[in-house]
């Protein structure tokens, strides 16, 4: 499925027909797995999975842009575990760059295991479905609205079958009860990819706000010039001089209060659109997930 700015009311957001966008941008990825204990490295296992981003842009002042982003687990390569989130983004923006509008849509596995040890006895799983949650949220004049579905799927379908989940997802999405929330004091009508987007696209702004599930959320990013980073992936023919890598770390907390979730990006210098070299994300307190380009 794609995405464009086709709608049945003018000028409303909406998933709909396949045009060629003005420009596409895409980076693939291979997915590695960090075994944590005591959050120290304790095993290290290469190509447990794959990923993906996409970034297309729809007209030439890059005000309707479409943003995916793909992550699972290959079960032959992670011993047994099907592990998948998918999310995409498309957003509008105002003449300042903040969007007007946003729809999204995600989907992920349900994975309860909260320890190590409950993670060990999910892996070599012989259960016949897996189990996924969907999404599905529009933000856009003062208001979010956002439906959310639970399902289950054969579990011989992997994040390899990304387009048949997500078909799946949104038969389940058409019986969910839509929720719609007011805009609060402030209001922002980005979603998270397309907040992070424009922050990694203006280097002198490291603060931003998103809308996720009704609910106001803060972006912080810092960033540093990583000279081993550069070095490595100079030698694996991803970037050549004077391009350099940017270390980006990323901490978002909902503005009501509670957990900071942190993420980390290595973008290249001088790219033309900041899509990440390498991305790390601590998914459980027992385990990190590390998603790179493959040498070029």
């Amino acid at each position: 499925m794609c995405a464009t700015a086709e709608s049945n009311r003018p000028g409303r957001l909406e998933w709909g027909v396949e045009t060629a966008p003005a420009r596409n941008f895409e980076r693939h990825y291979r997915a590695d797995a960090q075994v944590l204990l005591f959050g120290m490295p304790l095993l290290h296992r290469e190509g447990v999975g794959g990923g993906s981003v996409l970034l297309r842009e729809f007209d030439a002042s890059n005000s309707t842009r479409l943003i995916e982003f793909t992550g699972f687990s290959t079960p032959q390569r992670a011993a047994g575990l099907n592990r998948m989130g998918y999310v995409r983004e498309m957003g509008r923006a105002s003449g300042a760059g903040a969007a007007a509008e946003c729809i999204y849509f995600g989907l992920m596995t349900a994975s309860p295991e909260e320890s190590a040890e409950e993670a060990r006895r999910a892996l070599h799983s012989g259960a016949k479905e897996q189990a996924y949650t969907a999404i599905e949220g529009r933000t856009a004049d003062g208001e979010t609205a956002t439906a959310i579905a639970h399902f289950t799927a054969p579990a011989a379908l992997s994040g390899e079958n990304r387009d048949e989940l997500a078909e799946r997802a949104r038969r389940a999405l058409l019986s969910a009860q839509e929720v719609r929330t007011a805009a609060s004091v402030g209001h922002t009508s980005n979603s998270f990819l397309q907040e992070l987007a424009t922050l990694l696209m203006r280097s002198g702004q490291d603060e931003g706000r998103y809308i996720y599930s009704g609910r106001p959320y803060e972006m912080h990013l810092l960033r540093s010039l990583d000279g081993k980073a550069t070095a490595y992936f100079r030698a694996r023919r991803l970037i050549s001089s004077p391009a350099e890598v940017v270390r980006v770390t990323g901490r978002v907390r909902r503005e009501a209060g509670g957990k900071t979730t942190e993420f980390r990006l290595w973008i290249p210098t001088g790219a033309e659109r900041p899509l990440p070299l390498r991305i790390e994300y601590q998914a459980k307190s027992y385990l990190n997930l590390i998603f790179e380009a493959p040498a070029g």
